[in-house]
């Protein structure tokens, strides 16, 4: 239990990975403010309704909710099976939007966490064609830019590196005006209520082949300690960093091939 209540945003605490973390928070004694569409179901201190795809809803919550918080932790996500501009609003444009209005609302120290995935494995090859979205900041131009794109090419991944791309390019800037670090966390597979829409859209065959190579999928107490981690002041001095967390999944695939033991 901390002996100094902080104050939190978890947003997409309904289900999964966000529940997880916002009870985690709320269970250790801090103030945690759960949105999502059915904010009801998180445990938490306050619960506020937000549509993610909407900015002006964002921009009313953000409104309303005071200041002096020291985390906002962005969960919410939708997998590749929803349509590719909800999945571009939410997982993309929604983050951008509510981390840029949260960090005129925290204290100097805190800290902004994003939840990516190593679906976003590759995002630095992918630097100037992500440039034009990182360049629409509302949904009609995000929908523009997604329908010049290949459409073959999983949305979701999109989503997901261009979310790193943000944080990254977000980090120092809210760092020198704000004093707020900015961090992504990139999950592998994990046991959530959405895993069989990711089977469903990346293949059951690729989520099989990466839980028998590192012995099962995450859980998500695996992946919440990681959140609080750096969300916390012993990571004070982490900032604009993507951490993976995949039982070494990803690692060997990007020096060469795994050591033969």
């Amino acid at each position: 239990m901390n002996t100094e209540q902080r104050r939190i945003v978890v947003v997409g605490a309904g289900s999964g990975i966000g529940a997880a973390t916002a009870a985690h928070f709320h269970d250790q004694g801090d103030h945690v403010l759960a949105v999502d569409l059915r904010p009801e179901a998180a445990k938490a201190s306050q619960h506020a309704q937000c549509d993610l795809r909407d900015a002006a809803q964002i921009r009313d919550l953000l409104g309303s909710i005071g200041d002096s918080w020291d985390m906002l932790a962005y969960v919410a996500g939708v997998p590749g099976t929803a349509p590719a501009a909800d999945v571009l609003k939410v997982n993309y444009l929604g983050m951008r939007l509510f981390a840029e209005g949260m960090l005129p609302l925290m204290q100097r120290g805190g800290s902004v966490v994003t939840v990516a995935s190593v679906a976003a494995l590759g995002w630095q090859d992918r630097i100037d064609v992500l440039a034009g979205l990182l360049e629409s900041t509302d949904a009609d131009a995000v929908e523009r830019w997604q329908a010049g794109q290949d459409p073959n090419y999983p949305v979701y991944s999109t989503s997901k590196q261009a979310a790193i791309l943000y944080a990254k390019r977000l980090a120092a800037a809210a760092w020198q005006r704000y004093g707020v670090r900015v961090n992504t966390v990139s999950p592998g597979p994990t046991e959530t209520p959405i895993l069989g829409d990711f089977e469903a859209s990346m293949g059951k065959e690729v989520l099989d082949t990466v839980r028998a190579t590192v012995g099962r999928h995450a859980r998500v107490s695996d992946i919440v300690p990681v959140i609080e981690f750096l969300g916390s002041p012993a990571a004070g001095w982490v900032n604009g960093q993507d951490i993976h967390v995949d039982g070494g999944f990803v690692a060997p695939m990007s020096v060469g091939g795994p050591v033969q033991l």
